[in-house]
């Protein structure tokens, strides 16, 4: 059995102190009215000028979209009064990341569904607190699942909680929000993890849209577009994180910055990440914190559930 040394978790303890007030801020600003872009920019700042790092451009993925929709300068959103919202932030210090969710709303209507995934993501962390020497991958799978449904809604069966390393925002193993039989115990796991319940009004099951404005490295390919070498040399220095569209290429006009994208993408120097979604006219609600397990017990990173 292998524990996590003091020192690195010193530093994910740090890196989620900032993405926990990243996401209190987030809680005092976003309003229906305001912008997704001016959002963005006001968090994605909050963290640089806290000495730290964007593990992933923040997603802000609205009603029916679950996760990797980001702020569009080219087509920015307006929040409304209807709208539900995930703010996802990702957090790293030397690339070691801590992950978090929340769901936003102004509509009563949308109160239980947003519960719903609160109440999981409690009820887990509880179990694992309590049982943090015994409890197994399979265990959150049933809490959640069981928690979701009481409240009527459906968990998002192929979306998952995930492991975490340095510079790597998902690693193996997943963690299912449905009934498994993954025996692994996080005690056992040599990494930290991140646990985030999705609930939906919709099908419980998300695909991709067309929508992609997510990226990261894969490796360095032959290239004939001289934008496009331009642009994988600036990819790089993310160092395999994901990166926004707007991110790179900024001294491009859109169109150029596109089909140098296209190239990266045709030539596996780089993968995607499309939106994924539930059914339109459906809501997912979200809630995610990481975790780790020491020999003295559970220790939340984030606490979004403090917030």
């Amino acid at each position: 059995m292998k524990f996590m040394d003091k020192k690195t978790i010193d530093i994910l303890v740090k890196s989620g102190i900032i993405n926990r007030k990243t996401q209190e801020l987030a809680k005092k600003i976003v309003k229906p009215g305001k912008s997704i872009v001016d959002i963005d920019k006001q968090l994605s700042l909050y963290i640089l000028e806290n000495s730290a790092g964007l593990a992933w451009p923040i997603n802000f993925s609205v009603n029916n979209d679950a996760a990797h929709n980001i702020a569009n300068p080219e087509n920015p959103y307006v929040l409304k009064e209807d709208d539900v919202l995930k703010v996802d932030v990702g957090v790293h210090i030397d690339g070691n990341i801590t992950d978090s969710s929340q769901t936003l709303f102004f509509s009563k209507p949308h109160e239980k569904l947003v519960e719903s995934s609160y109440s999981a993501l409690s009820a887990v962390k509880k179990f694992i607190s309590e049982n943090y020497k015994t409890a197994k991958i399979s265990d959150v799978g049933s809490i959640v699942d069981k928690k979701i449904r009481e409240f009527g809604f459906k968990p998002i069966s192929n979306l998952t909680g995930h492991c975490l390393d340095k510079y790597s925002q998902h690693v193996s193993p997943s963690i299912p929000n449905i009934p498994n039989s993954a025996s692994q115990k996080f005690i056992d796991l040599d990494s930290h993890f991140a646990i985030e319940p999705f609930s939906s009004t919709g099908n419980g099951y998300v695909v991709d849209s067309n929508d992609v404005l997510i990226f990261s490295y894969l490796e360095d390919r032959p290239l004939r577009n001289k934008d496009a070498k331009k642009m994988l040399d600036e990819i790089k220095m993310f160092n395999g994180l994901p990166f926004s569209e707007y991110w790179v290429g900024k001294d491009l006009t859109s169109f150029s910055r596109k089909i140098a994208l296209r190239e990266l993408l045709k030539s596996e120097a780089i993968m995607s990440y499309p939106v994924l979604s539930d059914k339109k006219g459906s809501y997912v609600s979200q809630f995610e914190t990481t975790f780790v397990v020491t020999k003295e017990g559970l220790i939340d990173l984030v606490k979004i559930d403090e917030i």
